[in-house]
């Protein structure tokens, strides 16, 4: 059968029709297979990128870690060549501490040469460059720091005040400061009448307001040298600037006065500047300026400063530096449990070791627990008891600030220094050091007399770990390099006779003490005022009118532990002298400051990378 060519055409397109179709499925199953590759592929690449962008989150964050680790160890290196050098000793050449839940080790290495370095004022600070590099890791992954700082420590004794907490000043008549002035912690200025302080060094790690800590009222006057080179010399320039209480600001709305509380200055027309009359700077920048150099002078400085202006913490000696002994590990002393005393058990065998100023004593003396006896011995270990007992006495000394109205006083040891110079068993490197044990608190508080000491057969520097009374004109005959150290330091006049009684002030008469001191002081709390700088040393006559001249160094280093009695004026505990005080200049010099001077130790740093 013929089938007409137009069926033909359209049976043949009928079945061309019928065999493309499964083609074009097969191709889009390709296509869609492929499409799915495509989107799985980009999906991969997704995950992919951001398991490596998790990865690196996870490095980059791991690394600084280990680098912030690294860098807290470094810190803790310098803090601890601070600290070593502060207190004599080494410092170690590796340590480790702990950081969170993280270990970290540190390891310090001095370089170069110890060198000199001399002020235009002659103040002398030795410097020793330390390397410090710590290595930490967290998660496999590694940090690593490095630190070079110079340490520089200043003997204590070229300041003229200084103190490791906060620093009070209020005396009630004129009072006239040279030297440097230095505070580890806050300043408070005031005076009842005039403080000029005469010197180009005047800090404060915290801040200098110009109060009472203990009251916000502001009197007197307080005036500042404007920076100069070398305030000892008199053909400087001699020019101050007030630092003013909150009422001598005027209408100038301030917490207390011209200091630290003063941040946002006073724009009086609002013009964005300070400097226009009547306006004042924040005191930051304002102590920068009205403290600076006097106009025209050819070189720059600044006076007046404070943690704002980048002043650190300096580091001294702890009080366990005239403790007779200290607990440590690796010790090489024990306690006695039958005597109640310290025996030597061998080198890191023991508990306690002796403390700094023990340890090194030219001539050490201790008293017996009951009082009633002493043993002394040199620097080579010689008992040198009986070449010294005609030097020596054992006894009360009256104290109403340490016993109130009790009769007796407090147990004192009592050298003559005359007769100790002719027993020919003065300290041959200068240090003196007695203690006694028993030692207590309050009216228990056993401590040193120094008398007879008006000419010194040499340099001599005196401490106990109890509170110290220097009898008498000190040092005033040829005078030496002469220090004297303890819980407390007091000051009894030429006139004292140990004659006071409770409800008794005898009168005192002018003397003189050129000698520095190291002691330590009760704390301003609330409004009960510790006596400030102007009462460190203690007094216990009557001194009105009479002149207490002191030349030399004051440095408060330390809470009292055992003279711990409170501040009290008047009545049967004292009235205050005439002070005529001054830094002894002589203590530039390397040369003629005392034995075993204290440091005060900072760091500075050179670079970290």
């Amino acid at each position: 059968m013929k089938i007409p060519e137009g069926r033909l055409r359209a049976v043949a397109g009928a079945s061309s029709s019928a065999r493309g179709e499964p083609g074009r499925r097969g191709v889009a199953l390709i296509y869609a297979v492929f499409g799915a590759f495509v989107a799985a592929s980009m999906v991969t690449v997704m995950f992919t990128m951001a398991g490596v962008a998790n990865r690196s989150s996870t490095v980059k964050r791991a690394t600084i870690q280990a680098r912030y680790l690294a860098d807290g160890a470094v810190a803790v290196g310098a803090r601890e060549v601070r600290r070593s050098v502060a207190n004599w000793r080494v410092p170690p050449s590796q340590g480790s501490v702990a950081i969170g839940a993280s270990a970290v080790d540190y390891s310090i290495r001095a370089f170069g040469e110890e060198q000199v370095q001399v002020d235009p004022s002659g103040i002398q600070t030795l410097v020793q460059p330390y390397e410090i590099e710590s290595r930490a890791g967290v998660a496999g992954y590694r940090g690593r720091a490095h630190r070079i700082l110079h340490a520089a420590w200043t003997p204590l004794f070229q300041y003229a005040v200084f103190y490791n907490g906060d620093l009070e000043i209020s005396p009630g008549p004129n009072m006239l400061l040279g030297g440097r002035v230095h505070s580890n912690a806050d300043m408070y200025l005031g005076s009842g009448a005039t403080l000029t302080m005469n010197t180009n060094y005047v800090r404060a790690v915290g801040g200098i307001f110009r109060r009472g800590k203990h009251t916000n009222n502001s009197v007197g006057t307080v005036n500042i040298r404007k920076w100069i080179a070398n305030p000892f010399d008199p053909s400087e320039p001699s020019e101050y600037f007030r630092m003013n209480s909150r009422s001598q600001m005027g209408s100038v709305v301030t917490p207390s006065g011209y200091d630290s509380a003063f941040t946002d200055g006073y724009d009086e027309n609002g013009d964005g500047d300070f400097d226009d009359a009547g306006e004042w700077l924040p005191f930051a920048p304002g102590a920068t300026e009205y403290w600076g150099p006097p106009a025209g002078y050819g070189s720059s400085g600044q006076t007046v400063r404070t943690g704002e202006h980048g002043v650190t913490e300096a580091a001294t000696p702890g009080s366990g530096s005239i403790a007779m002994y200290e607990a440590t590990a690796g010790g090489s002393y024990t306690i006695d449990p039958g005597t109640g005393e310290y025996q030597y058990v061998g080198a890191g065998l023991g508990t306690h070791a002796r403390g700094y100023y023990h340890e090194n004593a030219g001539l050490t003396l201790i008293v017996a627990e009951d009082g009633g006896s002493f043993r002394a011995v040199d620097r080579d270990g010689n008992d040198v008891t009986s070449a010294i007992a005609g030097a020596v006495t054992l006894g009360p000394l009256p104290d109403m600030r340490q016993t109130g109205s009790q009769l007796g006083g407090v147990p004192t040891v009592r050298v003559d220094l005359a007769l100790l110079g002719a027993s020919g068993h003065y300290p041959a490197n200068g240090l003196l050091y007695a203690a006694h044990y028993g030692i207590g608190h309050g009216a228990e508080a056993r401590g040193l007399v120094l008398t007879n000491g008006h000419e010194l057969l040499a340099r001599l520097t005196a401490v106990s770990e109890g509170p110290v009374y220097v009898h008498g004109d000190y040092n005033t005959v040829a005078s030496k390099g002469a220090a004297v150290i303890g819980d407390a330091v007091n000051l009894l006049s030429n006139a004292w006779d140990g004659s006071k009684r409770p409800g008794q002030l005898p009168a005192a008469s002018e003397t003189t003490f050129n000698c520095a001191m190291v002691t330590g002081n009760t704390e301003t709390v609330g409004s009960q005022y510790n006596g400030g700088l102007e009462n460190l040393p203690r007094f216990h006559e009557n001194w009105s009118g009479r002149r207490c001249n002191i030349r030399g160094s004051f440095v408060n280093l330390y809470t009292s532990q055992y003279a711990d009695a409170p501040w009290v004026y008047g009545g049967d505990r004292y009235t205050a002298p005439l002070r005529n005080w001054s830094y002894d200049t002589a203590f530039n010099s390397v040369a003629n400051l005392p034995p075993f001077t204290p440091m005060a130790v900072t760091v500075v740093d050179v670079v970290s990378w």
